[in-house]
C-alpha cells in the first residue's frame, strides 16, 4: 500500500488499512502472523517533510526460547516517523543527528510506503527474549522431553570430563 503525497488535501490525511494473510513476508522465520494486522495513522506534510504518526496492532506467535512451545502475543505498536527527501537529508549531513532524528527516514518525495513501515514496526515489537511462563523449565538436553510436562529421568548430572579420569580412581576402590 502507497500513500500518494499528491493525494493529500491540504498536506493532511488519514488511512486504515487492514492485511490479508500474506500480504507482509517478515522474513523472519520465528514470527507467524496469527491476527491481520491492521495500521491506523495520519499522514502531515510540511514542506519536504512529511510526518506519519499511528498505531499497528496484530497478534503474533513465536516459540517459547526454553520449551519450544508456541506462545501467543498481542502487537500494539504505536509509531512517529518523519520522512525527507534524500536532497534534504544530505543538506541535514553537515548538522550533528540529534535524538530525534532516528526517527527520520528518506523517500522519494512522492509516495510513502505503508508495507515497508508496518512490516518494521512488527518486526520491532517482538521481544528478543520469549517464555511461555517466567518459570519455563526448558527442555532436556539428553533425551528432548519438555520438563514442564514432568521430569523425564535422565542423569542431568555433568562431569568435567578432565575430572573422569579422577572419578575412575575414586570409584574402584
Amino acid at each position: 500500500m502507497r500513500i500518494e503525497l499528491a493525494s493529500l488535501e491540504d498536506g493532511k490525511g488519514a488511512f486504515s488499512h487492514t492485511y490479508l494473510a500474506g500480504d507482509l513476508d517478515l522474513a523472519d522465520d520465528r514470527l507467524q502472523l496469527i491476527e491481520a494486522p491492521t495500521v491506523q495513522a495520519e499522514v502531515r506534510q510540511r514542506g519536504s517533510r512529511t510526518k506519519v504518526t499511528g498505531q499497528v496492532k496484530a497478534r503474533a506467535q513465536l516459540e517459547c526460547d526454553r520449551c519450544l512451545q508456541p506462545v501467543e502475543l498481542p502487537i500494539n505498536s504505536r509509531f512517529m516517523l518523519e520522512y525527507v527527501t534524500a536532497e534534504d537529508y544530505q543538506a541535514q549531513q553537515a548538522i550533528e543527528l540529534t535524538l530525534e532524528d532516528l526517527d527520520l527516514s528518506v523517500f522519494d518525495g512522492e509516495a510513502i510506503d505503508v508495507d515497508e513501515l508496518v512490516k518494521e514496526e512488527l518486526l520491532l515489537a517482538i521481544p528478543d527474549h520469549v517464555l511461555c511462563v517466567e518459570t519455563c523449565k526448558g527442555i532436556c538436553v539428553r533425551c528432548g522431553a519438555n520438563k514442564n510436562l514432568g521430569e523425564c529421568g535422565c542423569d542431568t548430572q555433568e562431569i568435567d570430563p578432565r575430572w573422569a579420569g579422577l572419578k575412575k580412581l575414586v570409584n574402584s576402590k
